[in-house]
């Protein structure tokens, strides 16, 4: 029986089960899905299905699944953002001469295991020189290569290079599910468990960061008590709000739009307050603070910053100009 270590994505592993049984994976896949959703664990899943050496792969214990599930597998290579050469900070973006050592190294084909798998992560900041340069390897892949592109935010990559691979969207896994897996495989007590699995939004790697480092938690208490200045605050303090998050996208997109996702999250609990439903409420640590923004704002008013904070994201996602979108964002914010 195949050993996917990916958990709560079954429509993604049962396809990719019949691809493998009929031999037809795609050369290439896009794969699609929040920060902490589980996008580089379903890589690495796919990289031991085509190298296992059972016969129902990924078996995850023979020796090439070992290897590359302890990241000492030849074949295995992650193109990620990098520090420059000459600066030794850390780029923003994946660089064409990254993508050229990619082709360098796809040309000679696997040695180790039987495929030579390319993980793209942090496809969105292939630099669109890069892009131009991965676009010839996506249309005519060496024999026995394989390139999985991970992104957050799928609008940031070319239409071309889209077009060219296999979408897998990653779904939000139930918190059943998650609660469960933190208390039997993590000794997770049961109630912090159940709280993290509430505050993830679907997403086990989250779950499991917070649970093993409590900044994850304490960072977003910042973001949260973040939220609460910017209601209370003016524009001079909103724009400087919107300029700091904007700086931070410019580095980290993805950390930004998490950022929006949680202010929305609050405000979804907000509506769900206001509609008589506190049970829906995820954000429950954070209840004393809700409550009393429910007595200051209407269900219309929770409604339409919900629908401003996903316009923003959307924005965000479509590549716009960071600082514009959050200052337009900053600019709808109701006043506490």
């Amino acid at each position: 029986m195949p050993m996917w270590t990916l958990l709560g994505q079954e429509h993604i592993t049962s396809a990719l089960g019949k691809s493998l049984a009929l031999g037809q994976l795609a050369h290439a896949y896009l794969i699609v899905g929040p920060p902490q959703s589980g996008k580089s664990t379903l890589a690495r899943d796919i990289a031991r299905a085509l190298n296992c050496t059972e016969p129902d792969p990924p078996c995850g214990g023979c020796h090439q699944c070992q290897r590359i599930a302890r990241g000492l597998h030849a074949d295995v290579q992650v193109v990620t953002v990098t520090p420059d050469p000459d600066t030794k900070r850390l780029r923003t973006v994946i660089a064409i001469d990254q993508v050229r050592e990619l082709e360098q190294r796809a040309a000679l084909g696997p040695y180790e295991g039987k495929s030579l798998v390319f993980i793209i992560d942090g496809a969105e900041k292939l630099h669109p020189t890069a892009a131009n340069a991965l676009l010839k390897t996506l249309e005519e892949p060496p024999p026995r290569v394989s390139l999985l592109l991970l992104t957050s935010q799928e609008g940031g990559l070319p239409p071309t290079i889209r077009s060219r691979c296999q979408r897998l969207e990653l779904r939000p896994v139930n918190q059943e599910a998650i609660a469960q897996t933190l208390a039997q495989r993590h000794s997770v007590a049961p109630e912090d468990a159940s709280l993290l699995a509430r505050l993830s939004g679907g997403r086990l790697g989250w779950a499991l960061a917070a649970a093993r480092d409590p900044r994850v938690l304490e960072e977003r208490q910042q973001l949260l008590d973040t939220l609460l200045e910017v209601l209370e605050s003016g524009l001079e303090r909103r724009f400087q709000v919107s300029q700091e998050l904007a700086s931070r996208a410019s580095r980290d997109r993805a950390g930004a739009q998490e950022t929006l996702a949680l202010w929305l999250s609050c405000w979804r609990d907000l509506l769900m307050l206001k509609e008589g439903a506190p049970g829906l409420v995820a954000n429950t640590d954070w209840r004393s603070s809700l409550d009393a923004l429910a007595g200051r704002y209407s269900a219309q008013e929770a409604r339409a910053v919900a629908l401003e904070l996903l316009a923003s994201m959307a924005r965000l996602d479509a590549n716009a100009s960071p600082r514009l979108a959050l200052d337009v964002l900053m600019l709808s914010l109701p006043r506490a």
